[in-house]
């Protein structure tokens, strides 16, 4: 008999077992309500358990619990042009995963192919995933070091680009590079945006060297920043854009959507996965998508995000807020842990935390209401005002 959990132990886990989600709330094993702020890390984009969703997987699952890439579906062709759709006519055709890793993979797999280049640019604070090439772009250094070994990099053609550095971009990247990829709203560093000249910048820079440029809106993308994609905030688009958690409210799936001036470079076989797009997660993601647009979520988090962020600001304790919609985080003047896990034992509230030690990260459903932001900043400066 295990005297310890049987799951192998890399992950921070909060004192706290949760058996049932409903909207913004999670229960415990005794019926104890939570409020949840962190959705899942983002991902439960249209609330726990939107039943719009649960009817969707449950109906597919009565047809077709799966079949491989290997034959059409139409739920697989339906959430692709949704994509699309979403997408302005910027985009051609969408490539189904099962991450945000294994998206951002594909994305710099064709980029590669499209240029038949090796370097690859990422920038200072960004997190692309956990694979060892995405991990090996990664702009924080601890996660970027566990790829190497004595100090040498397994993927010896990444460039880290310093933060916001428009030069130093400028003058790194050259006609040797296959690809940039950036976060627009950087999430494991604190919810924090990239600035609009930078992106336009690395725009012009990947248009004059022939670079593909990137956007990983893993995190920020699908209504989190108040729009569907955060590339609308800026008007800058990438060749590129990688999607995933909050595709489909907690279904695993990962997208890529492809320019059509890239689809030259592929033949069949370049790419593939078994499970990716299979129909439960293709269900899954368009009765999310539904849910998303036709309950007005999107508005709902760009109004709901600037309420919540104005609130924040008031707080003593907060030193600034960063982010957008309810992609947000809050600088506090002491270590974000400590509070965040008072929040959870004091005022049964959900926060998550960032690789900057200060911020306290807020990733809840994009149903949530104003309602729901008052009763976590009235925790928050409880917490904030005892030592």
């Amino acid at each position: 008999m295990l005297n310890r959990r049987p799951e192998l132990p890399v992950y921070h886990v909060q004192p706290l077992t949760v058996v049932k989600g409903r909207g913004v709330t999670v229960y415990d094993e005794a019926g104890v309500e939570y409020l949840d702020l962190y959705g899942g890390h983002a991902v439960a984009a249209s609330g726990h358990c939107h039943q719009r969703v649960v009817r969707a997987i449950v109906a597919q699952a009565e047809q077709l619990l799966f079949y491989s890439n290997a034959v059409q579906m139409p739920v697989r062709r339906e959430l692709c042009g949704k994509l699309l759709d979403f997408a302005g006519g910027r985009f051609t055709a969408v490539f189904l995963t099962n991450s945000g890793a294994e998206a951002n993979e594909a994305a710099l797999t064709i980029a590669r192919l499209a240029t038949g280049r090796r370097k690859i640019a990422s920038v200072t604070g960004g997190f692309h995933g956990r694979s060892l090439l995405t991990l090996s772009l990664s702009g924080l250094e601890r996660y970027r070091a566990l790829t190497s070994v004595a100090g040498e990099p397994l993927f010896a053609h990444g460039v880290v680009l310093p933060f916001g550095d428009v030069r130093a971009a400028r003058e790194t990247i050259d006609d040797s590079f296959a690809a940039i990829i950036v976060e627009p709203v950087q999430g494991l560093a604190g919810c924090l945006p990239l600035p609009a000249d930078y992106l336009a910048a690395l725009r012009e820079i990947a248009d004059r060297t022939g670079a593909r440029l990137i956007f990983d809106e893993v995190q920020c993308g699908i209504g989190r920043t108040g729009a569907f994609f955060a590339a609308e905030h800026t008007g800058v688009w990438p060749d590129l854009i990688s999607l995933a958690k909050g595709l489909a409210a907690g279904f695993p799936i990962g997208a890529t959507l492809v320019a059509e001036h890239l689809l030259p470079a592929l033949n069949a076989g370049d790419l593939g996965t078994t499970f990716g797009g299979g129909p439960l997660a293709c269900a899954a993601a368009l009765a999310n998508l539904a849910a998303i647009e036709e309950e007005q979520m999107i508005a709902n988090a760009r109004e709901v995000g600037a309420y919540l962020i104005a609130r924040l600001t008031e707080i003593r304790g907060v030193a600034r807020v960063q982010g957008r919609g309810l992609m947000i985080g809050a600088v506090l003047d002491r270590p974000a842990s400590a509070v965040a896990s008072r929040l959870l034992q004091e005022h049964r509230i959900l926060a998550g935390t960032s690789a900057v030690p200060e911020v306290l990260r807020l990733l809840p459903p994009l149903n949530l209401r104003r309602e729901h932001a008052d009763r976590f900043c009235a925790a928050l400066s409880a917490v904030l005002e005892k030592p």
